[in-house]
């Protein structure tokens, strides 16, 4: 969690910077800076009253910044005149702001630097991107993966990039009243309490859910690249882990930058000519180097192994070296979109199953019924009943 860290003895102070901050970030005095206090995201803010007459301002701040290990330091004074501001800049300090407390002033200066100094101290947490063309099947399986994940413990985030509407709104049946476009807004005072109060969350499995449209069904206007990869990499420092659907993302360069900052790089593809085709050109226009490439795995959507198209046919083709299947039962999948009950939180399915080890997770556990059912369908589909 991040903190303020205030060098002073005015308990007043204190309270002013923390009613400042709504009571969203701890605001701990302190006398001297201990290594703890520094070994998380901190801005520390010197309170200039503290200091004693004789000690110049520029050194006092020099001494602090030569054991606050990078984090960021602004200076609480009275004054703020030119040449405070500038002595203080050029010692060290990051910003200058008035002691008597301007909240709007300071609640926008330490949330900026409280940012910074999650994004750049604080821990990344595990990124999943998943690419493909059929963009429902994508958001589909990126919803079960980020409820399995979720459901094995943490703070899990899905962001879905599927336009005009979010397909993932749609299936976990949630209200969407936040999205990209308004934390990119917000992001100078964006943090876990913000998040938590302003993000949809799935009741079944506190999933939370972040959307492209925010609900509004229309594409916003006006985002740069580089303002939603800073976004992405405030949101894992928030969250435990994040999962990105890139859904009608089509802005190579923003899917480049992606792929490259995430942990976990899945492609979807069936077992279908077009789609490989799709799949081809995608990955064309990406222009990934040998490496990347060579992170990405296959997922294979809607796996029959009867298809002579086999998933390791398809990932010869597109130059991957990994894959897995992933069947699905489209009876099943349409219930439980059009009644808004993911496949992952109803129970043990194969399907479910597929989802779980592309997680990383074991399979989830049957009962001798659902056991015996499953051996059933699976004889069925052998000898072609049902088909």
């Amino acid at each position: 969690m991040s903190t303020i860290t205030l060098l002073s003895v005015d308990r007043d102070l204190a309270e002013r910077l923390s009613s400042a901050l709504e009571g969203r970030v701890p605001v701990n005095m302190v006398q001297a800076l201990e290594p703890e206090i520094i070994a998380t995201p901190t801005v520390i803010v010197l309170d200039r009253s503290a200091l004693p007459p004789e000690r110049s301002l520029g050194s006092a701040i020099t001494t602090v910044a030569a054991q606050a290990g990078g984090r960021p330091i602004v200076l609480a004074s009275e004054e703020r005149s030119t040449e405070i501001v500038l002595q203080a800049i050029r010692a060290g300090a990051s910003d200058v702001l008035a002691r008597s407390i301007n909240e709007a002033e300071a609640a926008e200066t330490l949330s900026r630097l409280l940012n910074g100094a999650l994004v750049e101290r604080g821990r990344a947490a595990p990124f999943t991107i998943l690419l493909g063309s059929d963009v429902e099947a994508t958001a589909v399986l990126a919803t079960d993966l980020a409820i399995q994940r979720s459901q094995a413990g943490g703070n899990h985030l899905l962001v879905d990039c599927t336009m005009p509407t979010s397909i993932a709104e749609s299936y976990l049946d949630v209200q969407v009243g936040y999205g990209i476009a308004t934390a990119i807004a917000d992001i100078d005072r964006l943090d876990g309490t913000l998040l938590t109060n302003s993000l949809a969350r799935h009741e079944g499995t506190g999933l939370m859910l972040l959307t492209l449209d925010g609900g509004t069904g229309q594409e916003p206007a006006g985002i740069a690249a580089n303002d939603v990869t800073r976004l992405v990499r405030l949101l894992r420092a928030n969250f435990d882990e994040v999962t990105l659907c890139a859904g009608s993302l089509r802005h190579q360069g923003l899917l480049r930058e992606l792929i490259r900052s995430a942990d976990r790089i899945e492609l979807l593809c069936s077992q279908s000519i077009r789609e490989l085709g799709l799949a081809r050109r995608l990955l064309e226009k990406l222009e990934l180097d040998a490496t990347m490439s060579e992170r990405i795995r296959l997922l294979v959507w809607d796996h029959d192994p009867r298809v002579l198209l086999d998933g390791q046919r398809v990932a010869q083709a597109l130059g991957l070296t990994r894959s897995m299947a992933v069947p699905v039962d489209h009876v099943r999948l349409r219930n439980a979109l059009n009644a808004g009950t993911p496949l992952s939180a109803a129970g043990a399915t194969p399907y479910v199953d597929a989802v779980r080890r592309v997680a990383g997770l074991p399979p989830a556990q049957r009962s001798p019924v659902e056991l015996q059912v499953d051996r059933l369908k699976a004889f069925a589909g052998r000898i072609g009943i049902g088909r």
